[in-house]
Formats: C-alpha cells, structure tokens, sequence
C-alpha cells in the first residue's frame, strides 16, 4: 500500500484542498478539532474518489496528537505530514495562537519525526512572520527548548512585553500571531538536521492571504491586501494546494529546512520599490 499522506486541520480551507491534491501520492488522512466537519470533508474528499480517511485531533493536546497518529499508522506506513491546523487573530486568544499555532507544530514534528517512513513534513507559517515579528534573544532562547513544559506560559509573558506594530488598524493579539508563525519558520530551520539524518525533508510554507474561511470575516482586510499585490487580488486554496503537492514531490529532494513565500508578490512590493511597467 502507499504511503498514508497526513494533514492536520485537512477539514476545510486550504487544508481540504491540500489534502485532494495530495491523493496523488497515496491515501490520505486527516484531522480537525470539530467531527461535523470532518465528516463533511471526508464526505468530500470521498465523492472526489480519494481514498480518505480521518480521526478528531486536536494539535494543542499532545495525547490527542499521539492518538491520531497512531491511528494513521493502523492504516498504512506514514508518509508527507502537512500540518495545517492553525488559529487567526480575529477570533483567537493570545493563549489560543500560542497552544495551536506554536506547540501545535511541536507536537506534529515531535509525534510524527519518528514514524514518518519516508516524505517530508511541512508546516504552515505566514508573510506577518517576516513583516511583524523580529525574534529577540528571550524569544530564541525560549523558542530553542520547546518541548519544554513552561513553553506556553513562557511565550506568552515575552509575547506581551511587544506592542501592537498596527495600532488601530488590527486587534492587539494580532502580535500573537505574528509571534506565532515566525516560530514556525525557525522550528522548521531547527530541524533540518534531524530530519535530514532520517532521509526525510521538512518545510514550511508562509501564505498570504488566500479566500479561506478562516478570513471570510476579514473582507475590508482581504481588500486592502488584494489591492497591495500584483495580480490584485487574494490566492486561492487550490493553487496553495498545487504548490505543496509539487514541493513534496520525492524528485525535489534536495529542497529542505526553508520557508516557502507564496503571497502574490504583496511582500516583495512591501520592501522594494518596483519598476513600473
């Protein structure tokens, strides 16, 4: 049997559609923290003839973690994990941001890194990474031991020493999230060699914008981003989903420990003054 292609939050978004492209290397199973919509995506993914299955998982929860993926082993040997389980700002606690968004990506790797056969790994951070968040010495040294049990708490206390870098314009727990996804392009870079000394390949993918539900609230947002990139308007899930498929392709082998932008040019117009056309 082929290898099982695992994606974590695989029940909506660009989750879902990463998931049906990934069916091009073989069965897939996905998690989520709500079962309705599980049931709903696999229903999708099954009428699309993809050979899916999924268990409930929560990725702030270790022990939730460790019982999806030991279900996923019973079906089949692991293959590529995508882990796109992830919270925004605008309807999340900084608490929330952290637990999903930081230790989420520390228990995917630190479950998955020993039963993965073959593949690679790859996680999603965003463009806010780069554009908002500069780590500081408190945060390397808080960010190099994260497996240990005072993560959390520690994040949070050197989190809320940053002001908010757009006051007025987004919510204070906007720094939050920022803080959350440039952890996971340096957790990604961390562990490269780890990854590496096993045959496997670990990546992760920071996006722009893109027409997901977890932005459908932010349309006055979406606009304005649209607006700064130059195709003028936000991604779309299939066409992240086309990206990973293709990065996880085994030829690509020698692609690894690096974040991928995929943002419609908005931070390369952000920084550079462009040639007009």
């Amino acid at each position: 049997m082929a290898a099982l292609q695992v994606i974590t939050g695989g029940t909506s978004g660009m989750g879902l559609d990463t998931a049906r492209a990934l069916a091009a290397y073989g069965p897939v199973f996905i998690g989520g923290r709500s079962e309705k919509r599980l049931a709903d995506a696999l229903a999708i993914l099954k009428e699309a003839g993809v050979e899916a299955y999924g268990k409930p998982c929560d990725v702030s929860d270790l022990q939730s973690v460790q019982e999806f993926a030991q279900a996923a082993q019973e079906i089949a040997p692991i293959g590529n994990v995508v882990n796109a389980a992830g919270v925004d700002f605008d309807t999340s606690t900084n608490e929330q941001m952290v637990r999903i968004n930081m230790l989420g990506v520390v228990n995917v790797i630190e479950t998955f890194l020993p039963l993965m056969s073959e593949g690679t790994l790859l996680s999603f951070s965003s463009i806010t990474g780069y554009t908002s968040y500069a780590p500081d010495p408190d945060d390397i040294e808080i960010w190099n031991d994260a497996t240990s049990p005072d993560f959390v708490e520690k994040c949070l206390q050197n989190i809320a020493k940053r002001p908010n870098p757009m006051p007025g314009r987004l919510p204070d727990e906007y720094i939050a999230y920022a803080a959350s996804k440039r952890f996971v392009m340096y957790y990604t870079m961390a562990n490269a060699s780890r990854f590496g000394a096993r045959g496997l390949r670990i990546l992760s993918i920071a996006p722009g914008s893109f027409n997901t539900p977890m932005l459908a609230t932010q349309k006055e947002y979406l606009a304005s981003i649209a607006a700064g990139t130059a195709f003028k308007r936000v991604g779309e899930p299939e066409e992240m989903a086309a990206l990973i498929q293709a990065v996880l392709d085994p030829k690509i082998s020698y692609l690894t420990g690096c974040d991928i932008v995929m943002d419609g040019g908005k931070m390369a117009m952000g920084m550079i003054k462009q040639i007009q056309p």
